[in-house]
């Protein structure tokens, strides 16, 4: 039987089946190899919290986010080896449903434009930092959005910041 970790009781989630044992632990609070760990309305911390933890301890089990429909696509660009599912989502379709999703390759112009993106929010600053037209800097933010899967510019900016090795640095 696999178990199942809820970090949170949750009201709209469905049974998973009868192969599947649940169990509530509150905190990181881990005992034995979970197959699952649904974290209920989690914020980007507490994702990375939760992948850290089980680094340390050997263990990695599916990590399931239940989000808002909102913040489901940037959750999903952002952590792409969890599992996002609205409120009225199936438990049991995300467990047997998930694969591993494949990581989303970035052209050079592509991960410059990334690193850029958080310094120089609006077009005519980065089309001036990265020697470019503003209309190329708006196709580009265009492509690597619709490649993401997000919705906004600023759920862009989000996403540069969380997936990029980004390092401070004297402008």
């Amino acid at each position: 039987m696999k178990e199942i970790i809820f970090r949170d009781y949750h009201q709209f989630l469905s049974e998973p089946g009868p192969e599947y044992s649940v169990r509530v632990l509150p905190g990181r609070a881990v005992i034995g190899r979970p197959y699952a760990i649904v974290l209920p309305y989690p914020t980007i911390g507490d994702i990375v919290c939760e992948m850290l933890s089980d680094d340390e301890k050997g263990v990695e089990p599916l990590i399931i986010a239940i989000a808002e429909p909102f913040r489901k696509a940037l959750l999903e660009a952002a952590f792409p080896s969890i599992a996002v599912i609205d409120r009225s989502g199936e438990l049991s379709s995300a467990l047997s449903s998930h694969k591993e999703k494949k990581e989303i390759r970035f052209t050079e112009s592509e991960k410059r434009m990334l690193r850029e993106l958080p310094f120089g929010p609006c077009s005519k600053e980065l089309s001036l930092r990265l020697g470019i037209s503003e209309r190329s800097v708006r196709r580009a933010k265009e492509r690597l959005m619709r490649k993401t899967g997000l919705l906004s510019s600023g759920q862009l900016m989000i996403y540069a910041l969380l997936s990029l090795d980004i390092s401070i640095r004297s402008s």
